[in-house]
C-alpha cells in the first residue's frame, strides 16, 4: 500500500534537516546573526534559498558536513544592462514592481521571459552561484510574466512580437477576426490597448473590456514562463557540464505549470493552512507529481518582537515540524524567515532542536520508508476505503495524526508510526494495531521513541559534532493487549512507535 517514493537528483533525504538563511550571516557589522552557529544549533544538514555567491562561506558550510542550495528569483541577473532594459514593463513603458515591493526602499527587479538579455543574464547568475560551490538551487517566483499580466505587463517589444507568433500558432483566422486582429503580421497588443483606452497598470486585469484577446495573453505569457524555464535550466546544464538540481517556491500548494520544470518544491506556508489535512493533502499532491514537498514554518503577520516568541506560534510551528516528517516532507528550520509583513523570523533552537535532533536521531526509520496509511485529525486515507485499517485512533481521532511508515520491499522490515498530537495540550492516549496487516502471526515488538524535551546545549552540540544522536532519543518498550490496544503517555508533540518482528530463539 506504500506510495512510490519520490527521487531524484538534488533531493534531500528523509531525515534531512533544512535551514534557510536570506544571507549569509553575520552580513554587516552589529548583525546579531550567525548562520554557521545556527546550523549548529539547529543540527542542519542542508542550508538552502540562500542568495549570495561567496566561496569562503560556502566551503565553511560544506566544512561542517552541510549542502548548500544557492538561490535565484525573478530578477536575478549578471551582466552591464541596466533592469529597466529587461525588467518586466506596463503599457506606459514603466517598470511594474510586485505589489508585495511596493513599500519597499529598493524592490528587486522582475525580468521578462521573454527578453532575450535577461535569459541570458539569468543563466550568468545561475553559472555564478555553481561556480561558488553551490550544490543545488532555489528558485523563487517562478511564476514570472504569468503573474505580470496581474499588474498589468509584460508589454515589452519582445511580449509583442511573441504574442503574434503565439497568436498565429494557437488562434485561427476566424478567431482573431472576431476578437479583433485583421492583420496579424502587423498586430502590435499594446497599440491595440491604447486605441481601446485601456487601463495600465494592476486595474488592466479587471478592464472589462479585455475580452479573448486578454484570455490569448495570459496564456501566451503562461507558456512563455514555462519555455522560458525549460530553456535557461537546459542552457544551464550545458553550461556547468552536468545536471544541476534546482526546486522553486510554489506555495506550499500550487503544482501548476510553471512548477513542472523543477526538480522539487520548496514552499512558504500560511499560518491557516498549517493544519494536518493540508500537510496531508500537500505532500499527497507533491508525491503524484513525483516531486518532493518542503514547507516553512508557517507564517502570519507579526507586530512586536514578543509575538515572535508567542507559546502558540512556537507549538503550532513544532507541530507543523513533527507533521511535515510524518508524512514524509520536509520542513525549514524557523530561523531567517520571511513573514507576510516583511520582518524576519528568528527562532531560537531550544524551541526547536530536540525536535530537529530527534530526526537526526531516528533516520534509519525515516529514509526510505514510504506512507502506507495515514488517519486522524480528520484525514481519510482513500486507498484504504473498505478494507480492515492497520491502526485505530479511538478517542483520540480528532486530536491526533497517525502515519503508517514502511520500507517497500521489505515487507520484514520495522514499521515506523507516527504520531502528532494537535491537542495544545496533549493528553494520554491509546491506538489499536492490527498486528496481523504487519507482520502476519509472527509475533512483534513495540517502543516507542520520543525527543528528550529537556534543552541541554552542550548535549546537543556534543551530537552535532559526533553525529551521534542516540542520547537524544527516549525509547520505552510497549505493551501490547490481545485485542491489540496500546497505550501511550503524552506527546509534546511527536513519537514513533517501532513495530518491529520479535527475534526468533536460536
Amino acid at each position: 500500500m506504500a506510495d512510490t517514493l519520490p527521487t531524484g537528483p538534488g533531493f534531500p533525504r528523509a531525515s534531512a534537516v533544512c535551514m534557510r538563511s536570506l544571507v549569509a550571516h553575520p552580513s554587516h557589522k552589529g548583525d546579531p546573526h550567525d548562520t554557521l552557529a545556527a546550523i549548529r544549533g539547529f543540527h542542519a544538514t542542508r542550508l538552502e534559498w540562500t542568495y549570495g555567491d561567496k566561496p569562503e562561506f560556502i566551503q565553511k558550510v560544506h566544512a561542517l558536513g552541510v549542502e548548500y542550495g544557492g538561490a535565484l528569483a525573478a530578477g536575478s541577473y549578471v551582466g552591464q544592462a541596466p533592469p529597466i532594459e529587461w525588467n518586466v514593463v506596463g503599457l506606459d513603458a514603466q517598470r511594474l514592481v510586485p505589489h508585495w515591493m511596493r513599500h519597499w526602499p529598493r524592490p528587486n527587479p522582475w525580468g521578462c521571459a521573454n527578453n532575450p538579455e535577461f535569459a541570458a543574464g539569468h543563466v550568468r547568475a545561475a553559472l555564478a552561484v555553481v561556480a561558488a560551490g553551490a550544490d543545488v538551487i532555489q528558485r523563487d517566483e517562478p511564476e514570472q510574466n504569468m503573474l505580470a499580466v496581474l499588474w498589468g505587463g509584460c508589454l515589452c517589444r519582445h511580449c509583442i512580437a511573441g504574442f503574434r507568433v503565439w497568436l498565429e500558432r494557437n488562434a485561427t483566422p476566424q478567431e482573431l477576426a472576431k476578437a479583433g486582429v485583421t492583420d496579424l503580421a502587423t498586430f502590435d497588443y499594446a497599440a491595440h490597448l491604447r486605441a481601446k483606452n485601456a487601463p495600465s497598470g494592476d486595474a488592466f486585469r479587471r478592464w472589462p473590456e479585455g475580452g479573448q484577446l486578454r484570455t490569448y495573453f495570459k496564456q501566451f505569457q503562461l507558456d512563455a514562463s514555462v519555455a522560458f524555464h525549460q530553456r535557461w535550466r537546459a542552457e544551464l546544464d550545458k553550461q556547468a557540464g552536468r545536471h544541476i538540481p534546482v526546486s522553486c517556491n510554489n506555495g506550499a500548494r500550487d503544482w501548476g505549470p510553471v512548477r513542472m520544470p523543477f526538480d522539487f518544491c520548496i514552499g512558504e506556508l500560511a499560518a491557516k493552512e498549517a493544519t494536518p489535512t493540508h500537510f496531508y493533502e500537500c505532500m499527497r499532491q507533491a508525491r503524484g507529481h513525483g516531486r518532493l514537498q518542503t514547507i516553512t514554518m508557517p507564517l502570519k503577520t507579526v507586530a512586536t518582537p514578543a509575538e515572535q516568541e508567542s507559546a502558540d506560534w512556537i507549538l503550532l510551528t513544532r507541530k507543523s515540524i513533527a507533521t511535515a516528517y510524518a508524512l514524509g516532507g520536509l520542513i525549514e528550520m524557523p530561523w531567517d524567515t520571511f513573514l507576510p509583513d516583511a520582518q524576519r523570523y528568528f527562532g531560537k533552537p531550544e524551541h526547536y532542536a530536540d525536535l530537529t535532533a530527534f530526526v537526526r536521531g531516528i533516520a534509519p526509520h525515516l529514509d526510505g520508508h514510504a506512507e502506507a496509511f495515514t488517519t486522524g485529525c480528520a484525514v481519510e486515507d482513500a486507498r484504504w476505503k473498505g478494507m480492515a485499517q492497520p491502526l485505530a485512533l479511538g478517542d483520540a481521532t480528532p486530536h491526533v495524526l497517525a502515519v503508517v511508515r514502511t520500507l517497500p520491499g521489505s515487507p520484514a522490515a520495522a514499521v515506523a508510526i507516527h504520531l502528532v498530537d494537535w491537542r495544545d495540550e496533549p493528553q494520554p492516549f491509546s491506538i489499536t494495531v492490527k498486528m496481523d496487516l504487519f507482520f502476519g502471526k509472527e509475533p512483534a515488538t513495540l517502543r516507542l521513541l520520543q525527543p528528550i524535551a529537556a534543552y541541554d546545549r552542550a548535549a546537543h552540540d556534543k551530537a552535532f559534532d559526533s553525529r551521534d544522536y542516540a542520547p537524544l532519543v527516549r525509547s520505552t518498550s510497549l505493551a501490547i493487549s490481545a485485542d491489540g490496544t496500546v497505550a501511550l503517555p503524552p506527546l509534546a508533540p511527536w513519537g514513533v512507535v517501532i513495530v518491529a518482528k520479535r527475534d526468533k530463539p536460536h
